[in-house]
């Protein structure tokens, strides 16, 4: 019974300096993206300023309109092809996301889920543990590394280009907001394959 009590009294004595390190962590993040001119949704390119490995871009348009599809000269017309392949590579796509237990990373695969039914999108998502993962990720096109687990991003890699799968490591508030948004998720997914 003292232990208990003692691992309480230790819980709320280290919380308030746990949430102000957090607070400082985000508070770099926000910095380092505003030195670098991002806006807060293009932090996955503050990965790839940073010592950390860096995480693969393409920019690709969500959907053109009719209108905007109409008035473009017969030579540019093969924009609307670039937007269908973009719509190609993420149908019947299957999404892994990784974190310590198996906690955060459900979060993550839920929001894929229910992104992907909002746009209509065949995206399957599971969540799993890291150290789990390798009997079953040859089964999946995409891996994602929550935060707590990026740490392993070049051992993972090493696997993942073996196998042909994309690897993909968001940062800390950029996985978050990706979990509390789930058309956003579909939209970063689709930004961040090749």
């Amino acid at each position: 019974m003292f232990v208990a009590i003692i691992i309480l009294l230790d819980a709320i004595i280290y919380l308030p300096f746990l949430k102000a390190y957090d607070k400082l962590l985000c508070d770099q993040e926000a910095e380092r993206a505003a030195e670098l001119g991002l806006e807060s949704d293009g932090a996955a390119t503050i990965a790839a300023s940073t010592s950390a490995p860096a995480v693969e871009q393409t920019a690709v348009a969500v959907e053109p309109t009719a209108a905007a599809a109409d008035s473009k000269p017969v030579a540019d017309q093969p924009e609307p092809a670039a937007d269908a392949s973009a719509k190609k590579d993420v149908d019947g796509l299957k999404v892994l996301v990784l974190c310590a237990g198996a906690g955060t990373s459900a979060m993550l695969a839920n929001a894929i889920k229910e992104g992907a039914a909002q746009t209509g999108e065949n995206i399957a998502s599971s969540a799993g543990a890291y150290g789990q993962h390798t009997a079953i990720m040859d089964q999946y096109d995409v891996i994602v590394l929550a935060p707590q687990v990026r740490s392993y991003y070049n051992d993972m890699k090493a696997d993942t280009d073996r196998l042909g799968i994309k690897l993909l490591a968001p940062r800390g508030k950029e996985y978050i907001d990706l979990t509390r948004d789930p058309a956003g998720a579909i939209k970063w997914l689709r930004e961040n394959l090749d």
